[in-house]
């Protein structure tokens, strides 16, 4: 072989190498997708609705998805689940919109190093806060609450925790009484109490409005207003309150919203397959979830907590605009 030839050779030789080490180095170099196996799914209580919903929809991925495992996580609740999810425990969990926002907000308890969370599916059924009257009281906004006696539930109970948030961020004073359902719906019907606040639609409300009319209290759009910049994870929603108390009337009032959340790591593509898969099997999650049966792709643009990628990337098929607002920062 001639000495060009070889040098030639030598050259080739050479050049593959490095064309070799350069692909390695690539291959190395390259970021990937990271490939999801298994997602945790924090319920809350077991039994409650954030546990029966998690049943539901992970009876339907299960059949749908290949290659992802699913498991269902009882809790002690769903303030519980927002604090394991921010560590980085669970991929998919129910989760309050108030606490959703803290992470977000880098607030108290979560001002450290952690995950964040976004908005996938609304929990159903919605919570209403609404307040009952007799249809022939003079009350008829909040603010004619001031210094009446409004029964505002058991200490402790959700329902007082946003009567209390809520007359405060109005400016309004009430009377509060800690009365049952039960014994709160023979007070209002004896007139010893002026109004009841729940979170429910309780039977002995529903009970009641058959022998005596009621009226469900609605916000102006002044309070509507002021309640939104202070408290900014309820929304405001009109609601037919007749579909529940017989007679009723349609009311404005604030909801508070809680979610199954998505830590922000949970790959988009998974998410839309998720989603995809929730409304496009909406008749099998309802006969396993019944509540499912108000669910709906605009419902959850009513929340106040922005949506996964994901879910955005499934709105945007189908057509629906995501407000600026709930796009991730």
């Amino acid at each position: 072989m001639s000495a060009g030839l070889s040098r030639y050779v030598a050259v080739g030789i050479i050049a593959v190498f490095v064309i070799a080490a350069l692909a390695i180095y690539m291959t190395i170099q390259q970021p990937t997708t990271p490939q999801i196996t298994h997602v945790r799914f924090l319920g809350g209580l077991s039994g409650g609705g954030g546990y029966q919903l998690g049943t539901a929809l992970i009876k339907i991925w299960q059949e749908k998805i290949s290659g992802v495992s699913f498991t269902l996580e009882a809790t002690q609740g769903f303030i519980d689940n927002a604090k394991k999810m921010f560590s980085g425990v669970g991929e998919l969990g129910v989760v309050s919109a108030d606490e959703a926002l803290r992470i977000l907000n880098n607030e108290p308890p979560y001002n450290t190093s952690g995950y964040k969370v976004y908005g996938v599916l609304p929990l159903l059924p919605l919570t209403y806060f609404h307040i009952i009257v007799p249809a022939d009281s003079r009350i008829n906004s909040f603010s004619d609450l001031n210094g009446k006696r409004v029964n505002i539930l058991t200490r402790g109970s959700l329902t007082e925790l946003l009567a209390t948030r809520i007359f405060n961020a109005l400016g309004i004073n009430v009377v509060p009484t800690y009365l049952t359902h039960t014994d709160a719906a023979i007070a209002l019907s004896k007139g010893e109490v002026d109004a009841a606040a729940t979170t429910t639609f309780a039977s002995q409300y529903k009970e009641l409005a058959l022998t005596k009319k009621l009226k469900v209290v609605s916000l102006t759009s002044t309070e509507a207003e002021k309640l939104k910049s202070a408290l900014p994870y309820l929304s405001i929603t009109e609601y037919d309150f007749g579909l529940q108390y017989e007679g009723c009337n349609k009311a404005l009032v604030p909801v508070i919203w809680t979610l199954i959340v998505a830590r922000s790591d949970l790959p988009e593509d998974l998410v839309y397959k998720l989603v995809k898969i929730a409304y496009e099997n909406l008749d099998k999650l309802i006969n396993i979830y019944p509540a499912a049966r108000e669910l709906t792709p605009e419902l959850i643009l009513n929340s106040p907590l922005p949506l996964h990628p994901g879910v955005i990337k499934y709105y945007n098929e189908i057509g629906i605009k995501v407000p600026d607002a709930l796009k991730p920062k």
